[in-house]
């Protein structure tokens, strides 16, 4: 990562960016998120990736509150963590303790021999999306390209450095 990249300057690849979620459940979505990261060659077994991420959210709802889910699991895979985002139109049930159904899914898989690395990956965006409006500009845009040029740019006004 430059310097000058940012966090989400790096990791955001718009072949990762689902801005049309069709899944109408937290697994649905989860397994449409991980095929998507396999035919894009982020992982290389889409299944494995979507069982592990079930299995994590089943031990605990990664969903927020306020419309978001961060689910995230560890692969042993993995050099690199890699970040997905999804929006839903019609909402998901992740079972938030505020009962908002999600529209912005950050899925971040990490690896398995990074722990530092992964909990990085979520304090980040956390930060990024409690930005204000930055919820709400995600979720008015259409296009991946759209969709990364917001995070980006809302990285780039984050007084934490990476």
């Amino acid at each position: 990562m430059s310097p000058g990249d940012g966090f989400f300057g790096s990791l955001v690849d718009e072949k990762r960016i689902f801005p049309d979620l069709a899944g109408a459940t937290a697994s649905e979505v989860l397994t449409e998120m991980a095929d998507g990261l396999a035919r894009g060659g982020a992982v290389s077994d889409g299944e494995d990736a979507a069982r592990r991420l079930i299995e994590r959210e089943r031990m605990g709802s990664t969903g927020l509150g306020g419309g978001l889910a961060i689910p995230h699991c560890k692969l042993k895979e993995l050099s690199e963590v890699v970040l997905a985002v999804g929006i839903s139109r019609r909402g998901i049930d992740f079972f938030s303790s505020d009962g908002v159904p999600v529209t912005l899914v950050f899925l971040v898989l990490s690896p398995a021999d990074a722990p530092a690395l992964h909990l990085q990956a979520l304090a980040r965006i956390s930060r990024v999306i409690r930005v204000p409006g930055i919820a709400e500009m995600l979720r008015q845009k259409r296009t991946p390209a759209e969709i990364a040029a917001v995070l980006k740019e809302a990285d780039a006004h984050l007084a934490v450095p990476v």
